[in-house]
């Protein structure tokens, strides 16, 4: 399968649309079916965090969004007009106390805990990429 690319503005309105493509593109991948909403939630909310904190919702900003099938596994590349990468730690573990209604992190817990693998980097050009690894049956 040739790698899929979408890129879609900074606008929650897109955000259904671009979730019924990535379950597409992972059924057709060979995502299992009992896998594909895990997937796509994962997905979703890295885009989610491209467009709020990457691009803070500057419409005139686009999320780019990459799939490629490899053998036994699917690669899913986010990419953003920012150039933030989020702390070593956040994520990794859950909230507590007053950090529990931060609104800073969920979105990358809920992402790192439904996918197998997940990175953080500056594209060439000095954007945020998150790179999810998602390994197939």
């Amino acid at each position: 399968m040739a790698t899929t690319q979408l890129r879609i503005p900074s606008d929650h309105r897109f955000l259904e649309p671009a979730q019924v493509l990535i379950e597409r593109i992972g059924r057709i991948a060979g995502v299992e079916e009992d896998e594909l909403t895990s997937l796509s939630i994962a997905v979703m909310e890295l885009v989610k965090n491209g467009m709020e904190h990457g691009n803070g919702l500057d419409p005139e900003k686009r999320v780019s969004i990459a799939m490629e099938a490899l053998p036994g596994r699917v690669v899913v590349e986010v990419e953003d007009e920012g150039s933030w990468v989020p702390a070593e730690g956040i994520g990794l573990e859950p909230a507590e106390g007053e950090a529990l209604m931060a609104d800073r992190g969920r979105g990358i817990l809920i992402a790192r805990n439904l996918a197998r693998w997940l990175d953080f980097s500056l594209s060439p050009e000095g954007r945020t990429r998150v790179t999810l690894i998602w390994p197939l049956s």
